[in-house]
């Protein structure tokens, strides 16, 4: 008898951590001690921590969702402060109570009272020798307890189940609310320092596919009075009010308003970085036409345009077609003093592009080569008279390297003074 009543002092001293040490301390313990010592009030408390904790944890929730997007007040910030330091006093009294009872806060939402029901229990056990029939009375109430306490953990475990998606799908909607705040905020902000940008979202759904987001955009950038000048100026300038500037101005605040705008992100901002001629027609924007063969075609020095998923927005010309060009050999310009500023581009497919003034001017290779040549191969007759005839031939080309009629004229004269020199110096000898 000593020696069972001193394993019952050392069962009951101990925690309940698993279902075998709350068989071991059930069988050795009567009905009588359970009902004296096992009251419910370690449930009773660790039921009223959970559900604090519960409030604490769902106010705290929305106070940090707006401390991510940087929507708290110093107030909210403050109470958030107050709430962590709750849940951290109230998990510690439930850890603390539940221990008494057997099992960890973290492992059981303790939701009755009534987990263990002492009525069960039978009141007029006494004890015996080990394996009697009350020893086997105790192991079969025991049993029956454990069985309670696991059916009620597995319960509360299925209502925690059931209850946390709908708290998740509380915080989902607070976070789009949220969102969707702070994306109309940062829309009013970008509408206050971009006035020009008005006129260019004026219309858009921003509930559409982006596509179509882009493509209405795109098409807004004929509405804004934009002065083409071929001088670069910054995408800001523009969006603040000032409608000038050249391709990559137009491009680069196409890309502005569309990632900061309506995030649309993934926006590229693509050139050709040499000469080149190109057949283009005039653009949609008031300024100069085409600077090139008087208003046929354009010679750039450069071209930028975005794109996007693979679409072109030649935002320059309103064109999702990539500019077709005949590309310049080089990049910096060729001299000649035939032409009028000494200065020259050779194309891939036969073209001589020279500056005049502010335009320029195109004349087929070979009547350059031509031209070129025989000016060599008369330099020998006629070395006084080069200075006049260069001087003819650059006049000819600024009237423009098409008048081939004139070019003929000049060459035909040429070749009488070349023919009547080579006459004079043989009567000389």
């Amino acid at each position: 008898m000593k020696e069972r009543l001193q394993i019952h002092k050392k069962a009951d001293s101990s925690a309940y951590s698993s279902e075998q040490s709350q068989l071991r301390c059930l069988r050795r313990a009567t009905p009588t001690h359970l009902l004296t010592t096992r009251s419910n009030q370690p449930i009773v408390q660790a039921k009223i921590e959970n559900q604090k904790f519960q409030q604490y944890q769902f106010e705290a929730t929305k106070l940090q969702i707006q401390a991510k997007h940087g929507t708290i007040t110093a107030e909210g910030q403050e109470r958030l402060t107050v709430l962590q330091t709750k849940m951290n006093e109230s998990l510690q009294q439930g850890k603390e109570h539940s221990s008494q009872f057997g099992h960890h806060l973290s492992k059981m939402a303790i939701k009755r009272a009534e987990i263990v029901s002492m009525g069960q229990i039978q009141p007029k056990l006494t004890i015996g020798q080990s394996g009697d029939q009350y020893e086997q009375e105790a192991d079969r109430v025991a049993t029956s307890v454990v069985n309670q306490i696991n059916r009620v953990v597995s319960q509360n475990q299925d209502a925690q189940q059931t209850t946390l998606p709908g708290i998740k799908n509380e915080q989902a909607k607070s976070e789009e609310i949220l969102a969707a705040n702070n994306s109309a905020d940062k829309k009013q902000k970008f509408l206050q320092e971009y006035s020009l940008a008005k006129t260019l979202v004026n219309g858009i759904d921003d509930t559409l596919p982006e596509d179509k987001i882009l493509e209405q955009l795109f098409k807004n950038f004929g509405n804004i009075q934009f002065q083409y000048t071929m001088v670069s100026k910054s995408q800001d300038t523009l969006l603040k009010g000032s409608p000038e500037g050249d391709c990559q101005t137009l491009a680069r605040a196409f890309k502005k308003v569309a990632e900061e705008y309506f995030g649309i992100e993934k926006i590229t901002v693509e050139s050709i970085a040499k000469p080149f001629l190109s057949e283009a027609g005039a653009t949609p924007h008031q300024g100069k036409k085409p600077n090139c063969d008087d208003g046929k075609r354009w010679f750039f020095q450069n071209h930028y345009w975005a794109s996007w998923n693979g679409k072109i927005y030649d935002v320059l010309f309103l064109s999702n077609k990539r500019t077709e060009a005949d590309m310049a050999k080089q990049v910096q310009p060729l001299k000649s003093m035939l032409m009028p500023e000494e200065e020259y581009y050779e194309t891939e497919k036969g073209k001589i592009v020279y500056p005049i003034v502010n335009k320029y001017s195109t004349v087929e290779v070979a009547i350059f080569e031509k031209l070129k040549n025989f000016v060599n191969n008369l330099g020998r007759f006629l070395s006084s008279s080069m200075s006049a005839i260069v001087n003819k031939i650059r006049s000819l080309f600024a009237q423009g390297g098409n008048n081939t009629s004139g070019f003929d004229s000049l060459m035909r004269e040429l070749e009488h003074d070349k023919n009547n020199a080579a006459i004079s110096n043989n009567q000389t000898h």
